[in-house]
């Protein structure tokens, strides 16, 4: 039985409309302001710098990551390791080896977690001109992005399993090119779901 999709296509088109990018193919228009904090129509940041200075950045996070986690690890597991444990007493009824080696995993997770912060605080500390003021430049931009990425990002309630919501929060644009593939990958969810994907329910 034929199922209609205009009260579909019908709710995508008001929960995605937004302006058209001006100069969409060439990224993101630099000629927009950027909110109250800029106080400017300019933004003080060209796009293809931001975009490598946010490439950098996530990079720093992901390195300190490695380290951090390895630390935990070490830390954790030599702590626990000394520990003495008696197996005729238990913690909360489980076995003490168990318990020392689910701790010695919750600090190694720690250390993951502790990386991306640290990471960005070391960036923050080696560009002081763009992560200090108030509000500071790295900040207008990040604010910015994040705007323009939300009025264009496609609406993630009419994903399916073969059609998933692409890059909702816009992690993987680090270019211009990305940025552009990013677009076509939204206009590109949009039109699977205004037809509908034969087969398949919506999650």
């Amino acid at each position: 039985m034929a199922v209609s999709t205009r009260p579909v296509l019908s709710a995508l088109s008001q929960a995605t409309r937004a302006a058209p990018f001006s100069a969409a193919a060439a990224g993101p228009s630099s000629a927009s302001t950027a909110g109250a904090g800029a106080g400017a129509g300019k933004l003080p940041l060209t796009w293809p710098h931001y975009l490598s200075l946010r490439r950098q950045r996530r990079l720093w996070s992901t390195i300190t990551t490695v380290p951090t986690t390895a630390a935990g690890l070490v830390l954790g597991g030599g702590y626990f390791a000394g520990l003495e444990a008696d197996p005729t007493q238990t913690i909360m009824g489980i076995e003490p080896m168990y318990v020392y080696a689910g701790a010695t995993l919750g600090c190694m997770a720690l250390g993951y977690l502790v990386g991306p912060s640290l990471g960005s605080s070391l960036f923050s500390l080696t560009h002081p001109k763009l992560t200090r003021g108030s509000p500071a430049p790295l900040q207008i931009m990040d604010r910015e992005f994040f705007h323009r990425i939300r009025a264009r990002r496609v609406d993630p309630s009419f994903q399916s399993v073969n059609n998933p919501a692409p890059d909702f929060y816009g992690e993987k644009i680090t270019s211009l090119a990305t940025y552009r593939r990013w677009l076509r990958d939204q206009a590109a969810y949009k039109r699977k779901a205004m037809h509908g994907v034969p087969g398949e329910a919506p999650l």
